[in-house]
């Protein structure tokens, strides 16, 4: 028996995408890839920004938590560097002390008390500082500031310390009447 081939048959145009249609998906793969490269470009700029303060904060805690510990503080402005890349600036401003007079000072958390009277007992023995470090960073475009501030109490007279800690207490608290 012979063969049989079927008849010639044309097969129906290719079912395929067209030109158009992978041109439309490329283009939103790209646009979606381009969104995907920008924000993992910020968060690794936040991550950098986020470790350069975080060394900072570490930095000018230490410089800090040392001033008038060893040495008396005393008022001027002193610089230095941290490494080759971070430099700081401290300014020690010594503030005017408080006035003598007595204040009434209503007691924390509870409206329904008297008053209490504050009087300190020792004018002047204490000095009180302002400290402000200021540290600077070069970045990549822009030079980068970052500012402490505290306050620093110290003895008026350092050499006095020892009678300073028999006295009681820089303040005496009384109760008014209501």
């Amino acid at each position: 028996m012979p063969i049989r081939r079927p008849p010639y048959h044309v097969p129906p145009r290719q079912q395929g995408f067209t030109l158009v249609e992978l041109v439309a998906a490329f283009v939103i793969f790209a646009l979606g890839f381009g969104v995907l490269l920008q924000i993992l470009s910020t968060c690794l700029h936040m991550t950098t920004q986020s470790s350069d303060y975080t060394r900072v904060a570490l930095w000018a805690q230490s410089l800090l938590d040392t001033q008038g510990v060893g040495d008396p503080l005393q008022e001027g402005s002193y610089s230095g560097k941290f490494d080759e890349r971070y430099s700081w600036q401290l300014n020690v401003q010594k503030l005017p002390p408080p006035e003598d007079e007595p204040q009434a000072v209503q007691a924390a958390g509870n409206t329904n008390t008297a008053p209490v009277q504050v009087t300190q007992v020792a004018p002047n023995s204490i000095d009180l500082y302002q400290l402000e470090l200021i540290v600077s960073w070069a970045g990549y475009y822009l030079t980068h500031n970052a500012r402490f501030v505290t306050l620093r109490a110290q003895n008026a007279d350092p050499n006095n310390a020892a009678n300073l800690l028999a006295q009681p207490t820089s303040t005496r608290a009384t109760r008014g009447k209501p």
